[in-house]
């Protein structure tokens, strides 16, 4: 073994490094602290022996260099005066793996060499042992991540929340205050926030957080989407034949339906107004009676409303009970619109845009710079809807190639719906466009015309296509027509 040997006395030096040679160590020796150190550094050892007492750097100063430092793992022996227990404490509470007091008992040494490599032999077999470990456990962990990650989103495919993406603070915010709403099922939770912006799958997020959610029923009436004279019965049920085109076995109602889980009222403020106070003695009592019924019935529901309204506004102007929006406004979250959290404009986007290639039996391409701009930029009116629409179309439309700003334009009728101003084409505005006297060719012209879009878009026809403003197959149809001119 290489052993480094530091000592300031030259016969100790000498002796000690013939008995270590003898013992079949490759010995280096220096006369001071920091000549050893450089030595230290110059090469690689097995052991360090060191006096304490030298001048300049002494042993103690070495010593804390090495361990403290360095953290190096080679053992380290000092040398001390005797009786100088001091430093030789201080030296083990640096890290020093014994150490032996002048004038050295060569077989002391030898013993004390012998238990040193044996403790390093040790502890290259733990070192060893405890990497073979970890890297088992890594491997182990991220396979059962992986299991993990699986279930999860088959469960959140399952449960309707795939389409759940948390990138932005705001939305962060949103799901920190759903997790605290989700931990009481008697609070009431309004979720305020224009269309698409994902009010269902917060209520969702609400119900199924957790534990409790998991085996009990997420119910979700559309207030806006049942005619007034249906209203009573799609929400409490009825008795057989209670009223005209009412069945004749009876039906429970979606209150009912939702014992023992969540009723998500989605647009709310389109409830009529004479269902509104019945709707709020359910709430307040949690009983109902069907319609046409005598029987009370005991329901255990969690309420979860949500609207695109200002049902403030709408208390105002008495369309909306005051005191039906105190009893469902306890606990509230407002959805920010999409163009108020650019930060999850294009995480979103490449989510929807590979599911929906991946549907197409395709790899999506990406998007170009411009068109990520291009995302960022627009207002996204219709919010996470909007855009998951956009990316579906893409899918449908486009190949596998990047998606540039040209494509989501066109697509998406994003031109159109960022400018009042209708789009005119380059070269064909009324100051340059003129049409000759002597009449033209209207077939030629429009041969012309596509011969030119093809040749812009490098032969891509669908590309092509989208650019005229036609589709692939009337392209395709037009190609045939004018194939002896191509």
């Amino acid at each position: 073994m290489r052993t480094l040997l530091i000592d300031d006395e030259q016969d100790v030096r000498l002796s000690l490094s013939n008995f270590l040679q003898k013992l079949g160590h490759e010995v280096v020796c220096a006369d001071d602290g920091m000549a050893g150190l450089r030595e230290f550094h110059l090469s690689s050892f097995d052991l360090v022996i060191t006096d304490i007492r030298m001048p300049g750097m002494d042993g103690l100063e070495l010593l804390r260099r090495i361990k403290t430092i360095e953290k190096s793992p080679v053992d380290v022996i000092v040398i001390t005066g005797h009786g100088d227990m001091e430093n030789a404490i201080r030296a083990l509470k640096y890290g020093a793996y014994d150490y032996l007091q002048k004038p050295i008992n060569v077989r002391e040494l030898a013993i004390t060499i012998d238990r040193s490599v044996e403790y390093a032999r040790l502890r290259s077999q733990y070192i060893k042992l405890k990497q073979e470990f970890e890297e088992r456990v890594a491997l182990e962990t991220r396979g059962f991540r992986g299991e993990t990650e699986q279930l999860r989103a088959a469960y959140l495919e399952e449960v309707g929340l795939s389409g759940l993406g948390v990138y932005s603070e705001a939305m962060r915010e949103v799901i920190s205050q759903a997790e605290k709403y989700s931990r009481d099922r008697s609070v009431p939770v309004l979720i305020q926030g224009e269309s698409g912006t994902g009010k269902e799958l917060v209520a969702r997020y609400i119900h199924y957080y957790g534990q409790s959610g998991s085996f009990s029923p997420f119910v979700a009436v559309n207030c806006g989407a049942v005619t007034q004279e249906l209203f009573e019965g799609e929400l409490f049920g009825h008795e057989p034949g209670a009223y005209t085109g009412a069945t004749t076995r009876g039906r429970i109602g979606k209150l009912e339906a939702a014992h023992g889980g969540t009723i998500f009222l989605d647009e709310v403020g389109e409830t009529p107004f004479a269902v509104q106070v019945k709707l709020l003695r359910v709430l307040e009592e949690k009983r109902l009676y069907r319609v046409g019924g005598v029987k009370e019935i005991p329901v255990d529901i969690r309420v979860i409303s949500a609207t695109n309204k200002d049902l403030e506004r709408e208390v105002a102007e008495k369309r909306f009970r005051l005191d039906l929006f105190y009893r469902i406004n306890t606990g509230r979250i407002d959805i920010p619109p999409l163009r108020e959290r650019k930060d999850d404009i294009l995480p979103l986007a490449l989510r929807f845009a590979e599911r929906a290639y991946t549907r197409q039996g395709r790899r999506f391409g990406g998007f170009s710079p411009k068109a990520e701009r291009f995302l960022l930029s627009f207002e996204w009116p219709g919010n996470v809807r909007q855009l998951r629409n956009v990316m579906e179309r893409l899918a449908l439309l486009l190949p596998d190639d990047r998606v540039d700003h040209r494509d989501l334009a066109t697509i998406a009728d994003l031109q159109m719906t960022r400018s009042a101003a209708p789009f005119e084409p380059q070269g064909l505005v009324d100051g340059d466009f003129r049409l000759p006297d002597g009449g033209l060719d209207l077939e030629s012209l429009i041969s012309r015309i596509i011969a030119k879009a093809l040749e812009k878009h490098q032969g891509n026809q669908t590309k092509a296509a989208l650019y005229l403003g036609i589709s692939r197959r009337v392209l395709q149809g037009r190609l045939k027509k004018f194939s002896g001119g191509f």
